[in-house]
């Protein structure tokens, strides 16, 4: 499709500081949006790490009001959301400040959200059903419940290099009455400031830190083949793949790197600005969330189990663009097909993951034969896959899962 039969909407991005130290000048960005009270949601291992005591130290001297909260799962779950909302609403209004990785700011941006109204839970959450079609039905798309009172405003402090939260509006929440992750979405719960502080990501363990730069690169890789793809976010999208391909082994080698960690953390944040400014993302993400729900797995591990497997099932419909990956990762022949080249871009996607180490088959994560339905029933009715390249029927998700149980890659 050519830009003329298109329409593109670019969306401003909130101001983005990154500087080391960054973070303590969270309490000028709490009086800038004119308020002085803070109500921090922060990852429960960045708590214990000790990681936000020159944050609440900086606070306190600037007199802003604060409260914390750190009941958050690895995937957020209802129940985390209504713990949340009842510290939140005993605290009362103020700015939400997101402190952590993708589940921190997740459930932060959804308690923004519920917070100003009433009931809790999912409610506010799209929870789609499948047609006849094994298609999203949109008649069932609605949340049970719509906001009528703007969400509260939010900062975004990421600590890992991964999930690019802090781009967007939007998150997941995992309704623990079917072990399934739900997406919701609202333009005000955006942060108004992010501040990209390396410092805060330093002593992210080794596995975690693998992840969420697989994480990273399947951000990249989706919004690249997004059906809703556009010029600014494929060049910010381009530019996240050649970052996570140089400096993600050389951070895992050298932990304490700290320009190393500054580029994957900004590497991220561009993967993130890259799928929010409308190409959305994919397949692996379709197949991805159920897994992490149903057994409990981290977000980044199943896109790293699941990217090779549907780069390979979409190479027929996007050569062209995985050509581009190609390039991006510096493997291109400058003589070669596309085909050719993005053969070649899934196999250095593919060995990237055996050299971080998240070249885990499913069976690896825990997965049995037996999960194949429910995983392939969610992965179909995950609005995520809306703007995959090549729509998959459920025969071809069911064998994507069933390729991946026991091989890494394709």
């Amino acid at each position: 499709m050519t830009i003329s039969d298109r329409s593109i909407t670019l969306t401003p991005m909130p101001e983005t500081i990154l500087e080391l130290g960054s973070s303590v000048q969270l309490a000028d960005k709490v009086r800038q949006l004119g308020s002085t009270r803070a109500f921090l949601v922060v990852d429960p291992g960045v708590a214990a790490a000790g990681l936000t005591s020159a944050i609440e130290a900086s606070l306190d001297a600037a007199g802003i009001e604060w409260s914390s909260f750190s009941g958050v799962d690895p995937n957020p779950t209802d129940a985390n959301v209504d713990a949340g909302l009842d510290a939140l609403r005993a605290f009362g209004s103020g700015v939400v400040v997101l402190i952590g990785g993708g589940s921190a700011m997740d459930c932060g941006k959804y308690l923004a959200i519920a917070g100003p109204n009433e009931g809790g839970g999912v409610e506010y959450a799209f929870c789609p059903q499948l047609d006849g079609n094994d298609q999203i039905d949109f008649a069932t798309l609605m949340p049970p419940r719509l906001p009528t009172v703007d969400p509260y405003p939010t900062i975004a402090i990421p600590t890992t290099a991964g999930t690019a939260s802090e781009t967007n509006g939007g998150g997941l929440i995992t309704d623990t009455t079917a072990d399934r992750k739900l997406t919701f979405s609202h333009d005000g719960a955006r942060p108004r400031v992010v501040l990209l502080d390396a410092q805060l990501t330093v002593g992210l363990p080794a596995g975690s830190t693998a992840a969420c730069g697989m994480d990273v690169l399947t951000h990249a890789i989706e919004a690249l083949t997004s059906t809703n793809d556009n010029p600014l976010s494929d060049g910010l999208a381009l530019q996240a793949i050649r970052m996570v391909h140089t400096w993600l082994p050389r951070v895992l080698e050298e932990p304490a790197n700290i320009e190393g960690r500054s580029q994957m953390l900004l590497a991220s944040h561009l993967a993130g600005r890259a799928f929010s400014q409308g190409p959305l993302l994919g397949l692996v993400h379709a197949m991805g969330h159920p897994v992490s729900a149903v057994l409990h797995q981290p977000h980044g591990q199943t896109l790293a189990t699941m990217l090779p497997h549907v780069m390979a099932f979409n190479l027929p419909v996007v050569a062209d663009r995985y050509a581009l990956v190609a390039q991006a990762l510096g493997v291109a022949d400058p003589a070669g097909t596309a085909e050719h080249n993005a053969s070649a871009a899934l196999a250095v996607v593919s060995a990237l993951s055996s050299t971080v180490g998240t070249d885990r088959t499913l069976a690896e994560l825990g997965a049995t034969s037996d999960d194949l339905p429910r995983f392939v029933d969610q992965a179909l009715a995950d609005l995520i896959i809306l703007t995959t390249p090549r729509y998959p029927t459920r025969a071809e998700v069911r064998g994507l899962y069933e390729a991946a149980l026991d091989r890494p890659h394709t």
